[in-house]
């Protein structure tokens, strides 16, 4: 509150020496003080209960917070084991017959776009109230883009990924469905249980 107010005068008084020690001197609290302008525009007569207000502000969601970071670390040590019991699995070229890992590793496909979203929670909400920590508060940094702006470009964005998904889903449910065979230009049947069964109880030419 003294920067802010050393900060005031000073817009009055530029340059003036008195003024700019004072300010200096406290310019390590001045967000602190900005942070009451959710609270109070006269930032310099704020309440104690204002200021106290100001201080919770500083406080993120916990809960949410504490939550989202374990299942994201927890979601990592699984890709860890995923990946190495399908290196051991594929090694011993046991892949083909291992339906279980296969229906996993299927059901995980959205698993990592999950835990990447988890981190920017993390990210952004734990930085809460902060756009730059302890200097510029988030509400202050509100770009002055109109709402018709903002709700175009996100409709855009919206429309255009929502059509990409479609595609990529399509073409990757067709590509599976017509299985390895059909990309290496093999029998339909060449990748069937019976056939590789067949194919390793044979004897080696």
């Amino acid at each position: 509150m003294i920067a802010y107010g050393a900060m005031e005068q000073l817009r009055a008084k530029p340059g003036d020496p008195e003024l700019l020690q004072i300010f200096n001197a406290h310019v390590a609290n001045l967000g602190y003080a900005l942070l009451l302008k959710r609270h109070r525009s006269d930032v310099v007569k704020a309440s104690p209960q204002e200021i106290e207000a100001t201080a919770w502000d500083t406080v993120p969601p916990v809960a949410l917070l504490f939550w989202c970071f374990r299942i994201m670390v927890a979601l990592g040590f699984y890709f860890i084991a995923l990946f190495a019991v399908a290196f051991w699995i594929a090694s011993a070229r046991r892949l083909e017959q291992s339906r279980a890992l296969l229906w996993i590793s299927l059901w995980s496909l959205p698993l990592p776009w999950i835990a990447a979203e988890l981190g920017w929670v993390v990210a952004e909400v734990g930085r809460q109230p902060w756009t730059i920590d302890g200097v510029l508060p988030t509400f202050l940094s509100v770009s002055s883009v109109s709402t018709t702006y903002v709700a175009i470009s996100l409709t855009f964005f919206v429309v255009a990924y929502s059509t990409l998904a479609v595609v990529d889903v399509f073409l990757m449910v067709r590509t599976v469905r017509r299985g390895p065979a059909y990309a290496l230009g093999l029998p339909a049947d060449a990748y069937s249980p019976q056939r590789i069964g067949a194919a390793r109880s044979s004897p080696a030419e």
